[in-house]
């Protein structure tokens, strides 16, 4: 297994891809970043494709890397850790966000990429007896993004909640299932 922080990211985006949620539709523009936030953004968008559990695609990797350095800044990035001075994912250390820095995380993994839809696709996958179309459809009902945030930022922070809320959600996602069965 990698270092801590890749460990972290690769939890973030298990997490994140278990919880399912869905992105907004219609094109982002991309932001605007300068030299060292491009630098940033790459050292996470590479993190974000190589990790071994919960893997985006390249361009939802680039999108939620480029618009979550957008979002938080070189400063926030390298005092939580995620970051090192050179612009890199931190490989010695564990990051830790508060609620703002995950929430911000989870705004840009939501806006990149449609989980429902694609956990819906890998579920039906692995588990014959689901029907996708009626599985997305159950998830965009059961797990709107505000919940799906909700669940991030609560894991990410080792929030009080955590718990709970995770519970909710692996309700609402049991719920669908079946709910969705052929």
């Amino acid at each position: 297994m990698k270092k801590a922080a890749l460990a972290a990211l690769a939890l973030l985006l298990l997490v994140a891809l278990t919880a399912c949620g869905s992105s907004k539709s219609g094109k982002k523009a991309t932001p605007t970043l300068s030299k060292d936030e491009k630098v940033a953004a790459a050292s996470l968008e590479k993190a974000f494709t190589s990790s071994a559990t919960g893997a985006l695609t390249t361009s939802e990797a680039k999108c939620t890397s480029t618009d979550f350095v957008d979002k938080v800044g070189l400063t926030k990035l390298k005092s939580s850790k995620l970051i090192n001075d050179q612009l890199q994912v931190n490989t010695t250390g564990t990051p830790t966000f508060d609620a703002d820095t995950s929430g911000k995380f989870a705004d840009a993994l939501l806006g990149c990429v449609k989980y429902q839809k694609r956990l819906a696709q890998e579920t039906a996958k692995t588990d014959a007896t689901i029907d996708a179309t009626k599985f997305e459809a159950c998830l965009k009902d059961k797990l709107p993004n505000s919940l799906v945030k909700k669940m991030l930022v609560a894991e990410q922070t080792q929030s009080q909640d955590a718990a709970t809320v995770g519970q909710q959600g692996s309700k609402a996602m049991s719920d669908c299932k079946t709910a969705s069965k052929k």
